[in-house]
């Protein structure tokens, strides 16, 4: 999240089910799992038809994957620069035309060669959908929309495998024609779809300045975990749509149809998952969420090889729905919430480049490893990876904190600088001395209690939590109400002599603004009348005033 000053249209607060571009910013979003979900369930049918090996009919995926993990950055960019309209309708159009003559061909490379360019017009389509909402909307409304989103990804994978499924009974080629449904949804997007102007419309732009706040959004260890975290997620969850069905026809000699079930199922559990996410989130924190998903994946991924019978891989298929569910929509709001909005295309776009080198590299190293080992064998690695990537989730996730008794550093005097302390008795001027405008002083409305707390005039850090005995605090609530959700160094507050700003420092149960989470480790511009929480529910919350 960025609180810095922008000139832009003030972002929508109403309910988004009655808001129509909400409905058009997800049927952008159905496009794009339409084209990457539908034909899974008759890659087999692909391999018979044009008589390739398991290795290169994966290739159906990963080439559509590839322009995404390639270009996606230049349609942020460009998408920020030029408007999100003029970037996405082409792509639409693109995405719609390709896509169909894709189902038309004989020749495999000819197959793959279209499906490369439709993988270009999806390229952008995430990314602008994902930024378009960050552009609309913020704070619960964000992660609601967000939530949404991800519960319509998990429908929309369980439908569009049943549907490719039967439609791949029929023929092969109609798991790709509906692609052209992209071409109506390119004509609502001119004709309905608002979206706010943002700051490089109204002024001149300064490519340079653009790439430093871009670069300055991403260069931070959260940050980077976020990014690493989509990235493992998609990875696993491309693995599974692509090698699953193989596993499923090897060994059970599955159906094209009841590959699609099965894969239907995984995603009917994301979306059971995501739409209960405000629930969730009251006791487990997004990051938290996060970290569950991997062990969810490599629970489901032991057991995924071992099953003896079809129906008993309804419950590895289940866990990972479940890990999508709980991770996606979390990681996605946190990192919607951290780019600033005249940069937010090119920051969603770099995730969206991450995340499609996770879907690339899936279908692609897991060809490697079926190439030498087998099957059984990709399931395991894919096990061993996930739990890798729980740890370095982890660490990059953990705020480490060089000091437990950070002092105030007061500027420009001695003694204790307090609301309290007595005055200073001063020597005789012997003339008049020249007004000084005095500086607007910080406190902290605390709004269950309605009682103040002043900090000082001059200081760097302040660290809030609670404490007991000679443990050093700055801003001690241990004598507050509903104080055991807070953490003994639960934030801080950081003052650098004009703006004041406040981070999480890695507490239980999290710090919020607007009921907004915040990442550990990332400062949070503080405005007046602001308000935030130290932990969820609001019990124990304060209001930012400047006096």
């Amino acid at each position: 999240m960025n609180f810095t000053k922008t000139k832009t249209v003030p972002k929508s607060n109403t309910n988004i089910f009655q808001d129509k571009n909400f409905y058009i910013i997800n049927f952008i979003t159905l496009m794009g799992i339409l084209g990457g979900t539908l034909f899974n369930p008759v890659l087999p049918i692909i391999q018979n038809f044009f008589q390739v090996s398991e290795a290169q009919v994966s290739w159906t995926s990963t080439i559509y994957q590839l322009p995404s993990a390639i270009i996606t950055p230049l349609f942020g960019i460009l998408a920020d620069i030029l408007g999100r309209k003029v970037i996405l309708i082409p792509s639409l159009l693109l995405f719609a035309f390709s896509g169909a003559l894709s189902s038309m061909t004989s020749n495999f490379t000819t197959h793959l060669s279209w499906r490369c360019l439709q993988g270009i017009g999806a390229a952008s389509l995430e990314p602008i959908q994902l930024t378009i909402i960050g552009d609309i909307y913020r704070g619960r409304t964000l992660g609601t929309a967000m939530a949404f989103n991800a519960g319509l990804i998990g429908m929309s994978g369980a439908i569009f495998p049943l549907i490719g499924g039967k439609l791949g009974e029929l023929n092969w080629r109609f798991t790709f024609l509906p692609a052209v449904i992209a071409i109506p949804i390119a004509l609502l997007t001119i004709t309905t779809l608002k979206i706010p102007k943002h700051q490089h419309h109204t002024e001149k732009f300064d490519l340079k300045t653009y790439f430093q706040k871009t670069a300055s959004s991403i260069n931070k260890r959260p940050v980077i975990g976020l990014f690493f975290g989509m990235m493992s997620v998609f990875l696993l969850q491309t693995l599974c749509l692509t090698y699953i069905p193989i596993l499923a026809t090897q060994k059970f000699q599955t159906s094209a149809g009841f590959n699609g079930a099965i894969l239907a199922s995984m995603s009917i559990s994301l979306a059971l998952v995501a739409s209960q996410l405000g629930r969730i989130v009251q006791h487990i924190s997004e990051i938290k969420q996060i970290k569950l998903s991997f062990l969810l994946f490599a629970i489901a991924f032991l057991i995924i090889p071992l099953v003896p019978n079809v129906w008993l891989l309804f419950i590895p298929m289940f866990l990972l729905g479940a890990a999508q569910g709980l991770s996606l929509p979390s990681s996605q709001a946190l990192l919607a919430g951290l780019a600033a909005q005249e940069s937010r295309g090119g920051f969603m776009a770099v995730n969206m480049t991450i995340v499609s080198w996770g879907q690339t590299l899936g279908p692609f190293l897991g060809s490697i490893v079926l190439l030498f080992s087998g099957i059984k064998a990709v399931f395991y690695t894919s096990l061993v990876f996930s739990l890798i990537s729980f740890a370095v989730f982890n660490y990059l996730l953990t705020t480490k904190v060089l000091s437990f008794t950070a002092q105030t550093i007061y500027m420009g005097g001695t003694g204790v600088a307090s609301s309290t302390s007595p005055a200073t008795q001063l020597p005789d001027i012997p003339s008049p001395s020249p007004t000084i405008l005095q500086q607007p002083v910080a406190q902290l409305l605390n709004i269950q209690t309605r009682s103040i707390i002043e900090l000082p005039e001059h200081f760097e850090v302040l660290n809030i939590g609670k404490s007991y005995g000679d443990f050093p605090l700055e801003v001690n609530l241990a004598d507050f109400p509903n104080t055991e959700v807070v953490s003994r160094i639960h934030a801080q507050i950081r003052f650098d002599g004009d703006e004041y700003y406040i981070q999480d420092m890695g507490s239980a149960n999290g710090t919020y603004i607007n009921q907004y989470p915040l990442i550990p480790g990332i400062w949070y511009k503080l405005k007046s009348d602001l308000s935030f929480s130290l932990g969820r529910r609001n019990k124990v919350s304060f209001i930012f005033q400047l006096v």
